[in-house]
């Protein structure tokens, strides 16, 4: 089965678009979201777009703050600090990665925790652990959404998680664990024997931003797959299909799978940050 987030948000969008309308009625204004990113060195900020067009389609107004390739870490921090002190928005979206030299810590550490919209900032991660209710990371959303869409399981599923132990990895491991899989530590590519811990999972996330780092045929038969590994310039995910993946349970692919899911996932929890402030 292909978890297929390109069909499942465009299956959303129209009740977003209904929520968004409901809010703007409401309060005479519509959900607004700032969206940071930096531009590459050609100029460009491909997965900005995106989240643009589905948020004017959900009804939610865009606040750009997009830094040219080369701007300094003072300057960004200055450009947010100062956009926040005078615009008024629902929610914070940092745009990763960030680019070399920019310390990413100290732009995070910016957001009002109230406006993190993907659990970013120190105080919403520890919230999240401390509270089963609290929502996860924008990605770790778009992951479950898909797996529930398409009706899959992972209760009692041995399952590992493949990634370098940030905030993120943690999180994502732990809403599995809430979701009743049986959750091995981490594991790292960059570490021994990772390997073969993932080979005998049923549930496996690709994690590592490592492009092909993790032959499909390597994964054992049935296994649930979710590969959220794409921070790279051709867009390449963490698992190598090229061989096959028809003895697999379950795949979100990249690009298709949480990706698009993200953004819609996205738009939905800036529309409900707009919902509680109404």
């Amino acid at each position: 089965m292909i978890l297929d987030g390109t069909a499942l948000a465009r299956a959303r969008a129209p009740e977003l678009a209904v929520r968004g309308r409901r809010v703007a009625e409401l309060r005479g204004r519509r959900p607004r979201l700032l969206l940071v990113a930096f531009a590459d060195a050609a100029g460009g900020a491909p997965f900005v777009a995106r989240k643009v067009r589905a948020c004017a389609a959900a009804g939610v107004d865009v606040l750009p703050l997009l830094f040219p390739f080369g701007t300094s870490a003072p300057e960004a921090e200055h450009a947010l600090g100062a956009l926040l002190e005078s615009e008024v928005v629902d929610a914070v979206f940092l745009e990763f990665p960030f680019p070399e030299g920019v310390d990413g810590e100290a732009l995070t550490a910016l957001v009002p925790a109230a406006a993190d919209v993907d659990i970013m900032t120190a105080g919403r991660v520890t919230q999240y652990f401390a509270d089963p209710d609290a929502p996860p990371p924008l990605t770790v959303s778009a992951g479950l959404v898909l797996l529930d869409g398409h009706g899959v399981d992972i209760r009692g599923r041995a399952g590992v998680v493949v990634g370098e132990g940030t905030p993120f990895s943690r999180m994502f491991r732990e809403a599995l664990v809430r979701r009743g899989a049986r959750m091995h530590p981490l594991v790292s590519p960059q570490e021994s024997g990772w390997l073969p811990v993932v080979q005998g999972a049923e549930l496996v996330v690709a994690a590592a931003s490592a492009p092909g780092m993790l032959r499909g045929t390597a994964l054992s038969p049935g296994a649930i797959v979710l590969d959220a590994g794409y921070f790279n310039p051709g867009g390449r995910g963490d698992v190598d299909t090229a061989d096959g993946i028809g003895h697999l349970g379950a795949i979100a692919l990249v690009p298709g799978g949480i990706g698009p899911m993200t953004v819609s996932v996205l738009v939905e929890r800036v529309i409900a940050f707009a919902e509680r402030g109404s």
